[in-house]
């Protein structure tokens, strides 16, 4: 999928719809939905990262993460903004997915793209992961996108892009569903609780303002990937 950027392509839309039915589907599918569990562990990566990279950028350090098989996932960090750290875990998946989405539509290869995610996911988890799970497939993870962008070629390396790029964002918000589901109803310890506990704010306002932010970045993100090219300007004389 390229040439984005020459304006919108409603079949290529249509293609998208299509994929992101086909996501959804395959999670309500318990045997089936295996197929889409690789993509969705990629997805706690990218949150617990997102976390760690929120810390650092706000001036605090990031010390480690952990990945466990139900798909949950720590990340420790140290001073930075509590409140930028905390909420970018949720925000994370559904911006990178679409900023993915952003790049292809642009013009970049998608094979260098799979292979500079190879390469970046594999050297964060030597340097930060800390538990069995996490490293074996994390290395795992990052090696098989290496391998597919460099053997890979279009459409297909295009396509296992805008698969992961799609499962990110649909992850992203899922997640946040589950948050809202959580904040609403128990009090288990997560990201919005301890925000709630330590600004007075509830945990569900929390949620719905993440929710918020992922819809917009979103939005803004698929309006610029297909806006259409601006006319040329007539010269005269």
């Amino acid at each position: 999928m390229s040439g984005f950027s020459d304006g919108w392509r409603w079949t290529e839309l249509a293609g998208l719809a299509a994929l992101t039915v086909a996501l959804l589907v395959l999670w309500q599918i318990p045997i089936v939905g295996l197929v889409v569990y690789p993509l969705r562990l990629f997805g706690t990566f990218v949150h617990e990262i997102s976390h760690g990279l929120a810390a650092l950028v706000s001036g605090g350090e990031f010390h480690r993460f952990t990945v466990s098989a139900d798909l949950s996932g720590l990340a420790w960090s140290a001073g930075g903004w509590r409140w930028l750290i905390s909420s970018a875990g949720y925000v994370g998946s559904a911006v990178f997915g679409g900023v993915l989405i952003l790049l292809a539509a642009r013009g970049a290869a998608a094979r260098m793209l799979l292979m500079a995610l190879g390469l970046i996911l594999g050297l964060l988890c030597l340097l930060f992961v800390r538990n069995l799970f996490g490293i074996a497939t994390g290395l795992a993870l990052a090696a098989a996108m290496f391998l597919a962008g460099y053997r890979l070629r279009p459409p297909w390396s295009d396509g296992l892009l805008m698969v992961l790029a799609l499962q990110l964002v649909l992850d992203g918000f899922n997640s946040l569903f589950t948050l809202l589901r959580l904040s609403t109803s128990s009090n288990v310890q997560t990201d919005a609780l301890s925000m709630a506990q330590s600004t007075g704010i509830p945990a569900v306002v929390w949620t719905i303002v993440w929710a918020g932010v992922s819809l917009a970045m979103l939005l803004v993100t698929l309006r610029l990937a297909y806006r259409r090219r601006a006319a040329p300007t007539a010269r005269v004389g």
